[in-house]
């Protein structure tokens, strides 16, 4: 009988709707694919071809600068239907990921800045189209998914978007080895096509959500000033510029430390960064009920706190104060999944809630070039200073400041701006921090664990 309560909770819970679980496997494929082409094995890649810092730092902010296409986009958006926009740009961009499978061979017919401009236009090509594409994805998922389970689905789609994501990195650890070759990479750039392949299939087995009959077979004007004289919106604009600023090339910039200064294998680095995957994985349980439950604004002060530490351990570590191990840089990379994982499934949700249903296209086109420019533009520009410092050192309070040293200092400074800003946003129903942490501890599993 004490179990009743609890039988009759999950009985009565809202399901999803028919065709998400077409949903789930295709975000397993997609980031199987798109890891290989946006993640670390790109970032090696491009580390073999001799690429500086700021061309690092180029191609990680890449993706998210192409999604200024969705403000064009938006306004044909609703002419041609969401579900048609995200399948045609994803299907279209895999043409361009089979064109990085020919680039590693041909190794001996041209050099390595040759190559080099290849994958960077490429890529390009790949992100223009995605960042098209993409002007229709919010807008489907808000319709598809009903408002009192999207904190449920975001968790879900995050445990597949982290479990393709894992076993990518790990597929690619166990295959590269100490010093992977060019046909190694040539045949990754080829298993991400054929994943992106199976990716569509599910994505078509999802079902359509229709436009608001207003905007069904018209071109949308913006309404520009009601989009920025949204008060609420703003400030959670706010949010996502600071935050894209922090996070803009983190993933790019370690790599290249880990690498190019601290000397790490090839295989080792993959091993370690993939351990960021299986922390975002623990939101599974750490958000399931509890983004629904508490809301989005502390959940999002609670990774902001999580991620200000990782990221000043990586600051000690770059300035020789906690020694380099593999562990530890598995145990940030960890860290650093959760805190992504959990802000980024927070972002979204409070965007879905604060977006009226009537332009909603235009808004989260605005939404996501915001992030997106600033995801796009801050890791070419961490990465000119990263080499306008390369070479310079300092003693001082005991810590070896470098170039690593003063970039991550610099990320911990955007962070602490992310959290004022946060302070800032409006959501009625969240709960308030205190009353975060009191369920956190009160749901623990270690409490379970040492009371049984």
């Amino acid at each position: 009988m004490a179990h009743s309560p609890a039988l009759s909770d999950h009985a009565a819970r809202p399901k999803f709707p028919e065709g998400t679980q077409s949903l789930f496997w295709f975000f397993f494929f997609n980031f199987l694919s798109c890891q290989i082409i946006m993640d670390s094995p790109i970032f090696l890649y491009a580390e073999s071809l001799g690429a500086s810092a700021t061309v690092m730092g180029l191609i990680a902010g890449m993706t998210p600068l192409m999604v200024i296409f969705q403000i064009p986009a938006a306004a044909h958006v609703g002419r041609w239907g969401y579900k048609f926009f995200v399948a045609t740009g994803w299907s279209l961009r895999l043409v361009f990921v089979f064109g990085l499978v020919f680039v590693p061979l041909l190794d001996g017919v041209i050099n390595q800045q040759s190559q080099l401009a290849l994958v960077l236009v490429l890529l390009f090509a790949f992100n223009v189209v995605r960042g098209i594409a993409s002007c229709g994805w919010y807008p489907w998922i808000r319709g598809l998914i009903p408002e009192n389970i999207r904190g449920r689905y975001l968790t879900y789609e995050s445990a597949f978007v982290n479990t393709g994501s894992l076993v990518a990195f790990l597929l690619v650890a166990a295959y590269f080895g100490q010093a992977p070759t060019s046909g190694q990479f040539s045949f990754l750039f080829g298993f991400s096509c054929l994943s992106g392949v199976w990716s569509i299939y599910f994505i078509l087995r999802v079902p359509a959500v229709a436009p608001p009959s207003e905007e069904v077979g018209k071109k949308q004007e913006a309404p520009w000033a009601e989009i920025f004289g949204n008060r609420v919106f703003r400030k959670l604009l706010w949010v996502e510029l600071f935050m894209a600023i922090a996070l803009g090339g983190l993933a790019a910039f370690t790599v290249k430390y880990l690498k190019a200064e601290a000397g790490m294998q090839d295989n080792h680095i993959m091993l370690a960064s993939s351990a960021k995957f299986i922390g975002a994985l623990g939101t599974l349980w750490f958000l399931k009920s509890r983004l629904d439950r508490m809301g989005s604004r502390p959940v999002i002060f609670f990774g902001l706190a999580i991620g200000l530490v990782c990221v000043a351990v990586f600051g000690m570590i770059a300035g020789g104060v906690v020694p380099l191990n593999f562990f530890a840089v598995a145990g940030l990379y960890f860290s650093f999944g959760f805190v992504l994982a959990s802000v980024t499934m927070s972002m979204t949700r409070l965007a879905m809630a604060t977006v009226p249903r009537l332009g909603s296209s235009h808004y989260f086109a605005v939404f996501a070039v915001v992030g997106g420019m600033a995801m796009g533009i801050s890791p070419t520009l961490w990465g000119l200073m990263i080499d306008i410092f390369s070479g310079w050192e300092s003693d001082w309070l005991s810590i070896e400041w470098n170039e690593y040293t003063i970039y991550f200092t610099g990320v911990v400074g955007v962070l602490l701006l992310t959290a004022l800003a946060t302070m800032r946003l409006e959501e009625p129903k969240a709960a308030r921090l205190n009353e975060f942490l009191i369920d956190l501890i009160r749901h623990s599993p270690l409490r379970y664990w040492m009371r049984s």
